[in-house]
């Protein structure tokens, strides 16, 4: 169990709060100066008829060169805009809003249609992909606009390739020159700004030359709330904008400078990067971290949040839907165990397809322990105060054998050992490389 410490806060200096106060300000000019586009409330493509967005969306830009990718579009257009049909709206867009859609993070949102058309006749088995196949063409048409949050939620393998072939061919064409003009390593970065760059126009919509300063600076922004890392990346995109000279003279070279990196998320934001279904849970998780707060640093509180709402709770509730107790069933806490051990990543391979990678979750015991301490802590602040934690103190899923890391402490030193000996043989050629190549700018400074 943990112990609440208290302490108290040393006060910062005059002088610095005065420069926070400074940068703040500045800040808050820039964002004024630099407002992102307002989301348009109706467009020409989104009023069309469901025979108009059909034709459209299964004519040239729109044909690629595969017919069964080709037949999979039409497919999911098509059931797509049968559903949405049934939904209240005077336009593709409110009826798009209507369903509820942009409340399921990540792929969820498929089952709505699919529950819907298997009601309302045959559902062949291949629905899932079909439906994905027809929101991107929705998207990439500009029937709809989904909402940045939600749409950072997912995954867009083809987003960016299909937008620079039927939305702005000229403006993605421009952006290859600065890809191929870094350094090779650097081209999943260029991948991941052009990503960046269509979901922008996903949801805002037109071409890449009506990008806002102010568009990207509510990307980033979103971003912060709904992703825990992402570093350089996340901001890659607008430097590469900006070599294109789409923004005014007077942008300011790097987006840090709209204090992005200043002030911290609160308790609330932190927990809501990840879209907890069950609302008690929810707030139970935010009362937690409050709780513990006082006694964390801003890392720990951050580490904490994205374990017990992340890995634990988003996992249990994806693996069973409905729940609304922390007793958790045996054979769901068994496969939320088997499901931590393992980290899953998406990785493209030498054929330019994506291949699911596994591998073994090294810190799986550290988030076992936060999660027991999650649980053993509410256990006893239940005795002291029983009416605000008692319905929650329930038994712990993790004992104390599933924890003990004497194992885990010895393979680690016996792969720092490997690599150890994996090194040594290369340090001569490396004591020799430096020797040399500090004897040689030694002599061109001599000669100079």
């Amino acid at each position: 169990m943990t112990a609440v410490v208290k302490h108290a806060t040393r006060k910062p200096l005059e002088v610095t709060n005065a420069t926070a106060e400074q940068a703040q300000a500045r800040n808050s000019r820039l964002r004024e100066q630099f407002p992102a586009r307002a989301a348009e409330r109706w467009w020409s493509q989104t009023a069309q008829s469901s025979e108009e967005t059909l034709r459209r969306l299964t004519a040239p830009p729109f044909l690629p060169a595969a017919k069964g990718t080709r037949a999979g579009r039409r497919r999911g257009v098509t059931k797509l805009l049968h559903w949405l049909s049934s939904q209240p709206g005077d336009t593709w867009q409110q009826r798009w809003m209507a369903t509820g859609a942009e409340d399921l993070c990540g792929a969820a949102w498929v089952e709505l249609p699919q529950r819907w058309l298997s009601e309302h006749g045959p559902s062949p088995s291949h629905d899932r992909e079909d439906l994905t196949s027809g929101l991107l063409m929705l998207i990439c048409g500009d029937v709809i606009r989904p909402g940045l949050p939600w749409m950072l939620t997912r995954t867009h393998r083809y987003l960016a390739s299909v937008m620079a072939e039927v939305r702005d061919p000229d403006g993605f064409a421009r952006l290859h020159p600065l890809a191929a003009a870094g350094p090779a390593g650097s081209r999943k970065d260029a991948q991941i700004a052009a990503t960046r760059i269509a979901t922008l126009l996903a949801c805002k919509g037109g071409r890449i030359g009506d990008i806002t300063v102010g568009d990207c600076v509510e990307l980033v922004d979103t971003q912060r709330r709904v992703h825990a890392r992402g570093g350089q990346k996340k901001v890659d995109f607008y430097l590469r904008l900006r070599a294109m000279g789409i923004f005014p003279e007077d942008a300011p070279a790097t987006i840090r400078a709209f204090g992005l990196a200043l002030g911290q998320l609160s308790i609330e934001e932190l927990v809501d990067r990840y879209r907890i279904r069950c609302q008690p849970v929810r707030d139970l998780i935010v009362d937690y971290l409050r709780e513990r707060q006082p006694s964390l640093d801003f890392a720990s509180l951050d580490a904490i949040s994205r374990t017990l709402a992340g890995l634990f709770w988003a996992r249990i509730e994806a693996l069973a839907p409905g729940i609304d107790t922390l007793r958790l069933p045996p054979a769901v806490a068994r496969a939320w165990k088997d499901d931590l051990k393992v980290k899953k990543r998406t990785v493209v391979g030498p054929d330019g397809k994506s291949v699911e990678v596994s591998s073994p979750r090294l810190n799986a015991k550290d988030e076992l322990m936060r999660v027991r301490a999650f649980y053993l802590d509410i256990a006893q602040w239940a005795a002291e105060e029983p009416a605000r934690w008692g319905p929650w103190a329930v038994p712990c899923p993790i004992s104390d054998d599933e924890i003990h890391k004497a194992k885990e402490r010895k393979r680690r030193k016996a792969r720092m050992d490997q690599r150890t000996r994996e090194r040594l043989p290369v340090l001569p050629i490396l004591v020799s490389t430096t020797d040399r190549r500090r004897r040689e700018a030694a002599e061109l400074l001599q000669a100079a």
